[in-house]
């Protein structure tokens, strides 16, 4: 197994990127605050511009700007990954190279493209960024976003280069979980990303959890771990069945806008989603208040004002 590899694992917080409530300006201070609330519950690490931060929605000097905030936030109490994909692979790298400069302890590539890469594309692609960049590399297929499925068989090739550490699987497909691990022999991690299916892919073997629902309960997330991977069956099933409404809820309606808008009716609003990205409709808000009273989060007045 690659050394670098096992650095990677367990519960790691998928962050929203907290803005002003029109959603166009990075928001600092609800990051950093953001950051201490997951470091302070537990978690095994932070990402910052995953699908849930919404990656393709800032500038590159934004995103820039959000990775140093984080690198000194963080302070080497978790390791921190950073998304730095982007439309085309010479951006990624100055991305990717600008976040390692930084300090980062992983950069996070996902294929976020107009056009679905073919194979040949994607190899080249990832292969490209291995070579330019010194720090680790974890790669990101999460096809129902980027419309590119990066299927076992191309990442196994890919988990080759010797600086991929880790792959976060989000089809939601669970075999798929197994068959990166016979692939690659357990020489890199594999990260499930897929909050709906967190016990399943914690019993087939993943070696962590990317979530985005973390945001909004990171201690429920935290204890959910831990009981899932110290083989307490019971006890795990029944914190992911009272975890479960809110994870469909993000399958069906996005993590990001769940997530967003979660958090405002908790009352730790972290800001709107940029536009065109919208918060919940009405309704939409309402069942998940609903959701969010079932869980004890937020008191029946809220259900009954709404």
């Amino acid at each position: 197994m690659k050394d670098i590899s096992k650095k990677f694992r367990g519960l790691n917080a998928f962050l929203v990127t907290p803005t002003s409530e029109d959603g166009e300006r990075i928001d600092e201070a609800r990051l950093r605050s953001l950051i201490d609330e997951q470091v302070e519950a537990g978690v095994d690490g932070v990402t910052v511009f995953g699908s849930t931060g919404a990656n393709g929605s800032f500038t590159e000097e934004e995103r820039k700007r959000v990775i140093a905030i984080a690198v000194e936030q963080v302070a080497g109490r978790v390791p921190l990954i950073s998304g730095t994909g982007s439309m085309t692979t010479s951006e990624t790298i100055r991305l990717s190279k600008f976040a390692a400069a930084k300090g980062v302890d992983a950069v996070l590539v996902v294929p976020l493209t107009y056009w679905p890469l073919k194979d040949n594309e994607v190899e080249e692609h990832y292969t490209a960024i291995a070579k330019a960049v010194d720090v680790p590399l974890g790669i990101y297929n999460n096809p129902v976003t980027t419309g590119t499925d990066i299927k076992p068989e191309l990442l196994a090739r890919l988990a080759r280069l010797d600086s991929v550490a880790f792959v976060k699987e989000s089809s939601g497909i669970m075999e798929r979980i197994v068959q990166l691990h016979l692939l690659t022999g357990h020489s890199v991690s594999v990260f499930n990303g897929k909050d709906s299916i967190m016990l399943e892919a914690a019993g087939v073997g993943a070696d962590g959890w990317f979530s985005g629902g973390c945001n909004l309960v990171p201690r429920e997330c935290v204890e959910l771990m831990r009981l899932a991977t110290s083989g307490r069956i019971d006890l795990a099933r029944a914190a992911f069945l009272r975890l479960y409404p809110l994870f469909d809820m993000q399958s069906r309606k996005s993590t990001l806008r769940v997530v967003q808008t979660g958090l405002d009716i908790v009352g730790r609003s972290v800001g709107a989603p940029r536009k065109p990205l919208r918060p919940l409709a009405p309704d939409d808000r309402r069942a998940l208040e609903q959701v969010l009273v079932e869980m004890g989060l937020v008191g029946r007045k809220i259900a009954s004002v709404a």
